[in-house]
């Protein structure tokens, strides 16, 4: 089958991520495939047909996207960002080309735009049925990571690093942690903070979690990596895993977690809730409650016994449900519907 994996701007987040992935999978599975990417694009992919954007102007960019179709005339283009969903409506009229949209958060009306959906969650896919999107062309298939590793019994310290990673933004709960820090060391727990993460336009921004720190007496605590593209050294000295999202769709971070054979504790958001089965593989705190998710590193600190039963489980369930061979046989299912 030809396919065209297009996604509009790439960055380092989860979104370009899934985008990664489909494109590794799907050429694994001997789908003749390009890329469609943005123009400052630049890493090396296993496929040699690569199209770019400009991304200077949307009327330009379109009119390539319907050279592309008209050219290399994919049997469908999974798109991975709003801007394409939206440009394929008017594809429609010019090109016989199927349109999937791959829902990665909460966001889905411009996917309505494509004539399959592809969402990560069921919680998703519900909504978007419930729009009056036909739901015989609406999937659902969860993120996935790359399975590379073998599980590795980590050693709890009595002073444990607990990281946390992602976009530096509210949403993600960064002060969250940093209150719950603040809370252990004024009780006189012993720890320390490594942060990693990626700013985005706003006002929330490494000046604002340094400050959250100073507030809360813990930044001497606290180890600011910047944006984290090795995720092996992270988490080499990482402890505990902390996801305290105030708002998660999925949460790709916690897989990573789990892939590192850390234990994870995430806020008790939909995506936490559908990873984690609590106290079992992991703990979930109250969504935005730092008095909660202190208790729950208290707990892990004064059951050290709990870590490596809780991390191996995980570490099962990832293989087992959210690895590459379980994304390969999914979305081979779901290609065959469409086709």
């Amino acid at each position: 089958m030809k396919i065209l994996n297009a996604i509009h701007a790439q960055g380092i987040g989860g979104v370009d991520q899934i985008f990664r992935n489909y494109s590794e999978i799907l050429l694994q599975q001997n789908h003749e495939v390009a890329l469609l990417i943005s123009d400052n694009g630049h890493d090396k992919y296993a496929t040699k047909r690569i199209f770019k954007l400009k991304n200077s102007s949307q009327i330009f960019d379109c009119i390539k996207l319907l050279w592309i179709l008209i050219t290399f005339k994919p049997d469908m283009v999974l798109c991975h960002s709003n801007r394409l969903m939206k440009w394929m409506k008017i594809m429609r009229f010019f090109s016989n080309t199927k349109s999937v949209a791959i829902n990665h958060g909460i966001s889905f009306k411009s996917s309505l735009n494509c004539d399959y959906i592809i969402s990560i969650n069921q919680q998703i896919s519900d909504l978007v049925v419930a729009t009056g999107f036909d739901k015989e062309k609406s999937f659902v298939l969860p993120k996935v990571i790359k399975v590379d590793q073998k599980y590795r019994a980590k050693t709890l310290k009595i002073a444990p690093t607990i990281g946390i990673y992602g976009r530096i933004e509210s949403r993600k709960g960064f002060d969250i942690l940093i209150k719950a820090a603040g809370i252990l060391v004024k009780n006189g727990q012993d720890l320390r903070l490594k942060i990693g993460g990626f700013e985005v336009p706003g006002g929330y921004n490494l000046n604002t979690l340094q400050e959250f720190a100073r507030n809360n007496a813990v930044l001497e605590k606290c180890e600011f990596v910047g944006t984290v593209l090795d995720k092996s050294k992270f988490f080499e000295n990482v402890d505990i895993f902390c996801v305290p999202s105030r708002e998660e769709p999925f949460g790709l971070v916690i897989l990573e977690g789990f892939l590192f054979s850390t234990l994870v504790i995430s806020s008790n958001t939909d995506g936490g809730k559908f990873l984690i089965k609590n106290d079992e593989d992991g703990l979930l705190f109250k969504n935005e409650n730092a008095e909660d998710l202190a208790q729950k590193i208290i707990k892990v600190l004064s059951n050290p016994e709990i870590y490596a039963p809780f991390t191996n489980k995980a570490f099962s369930k990832l293989e087992k449900e959210f690895s590459f061979d379980f994304l390969a046989q999914k979305i081979e299912k779901i290609l065959i519907k469409i086709s």
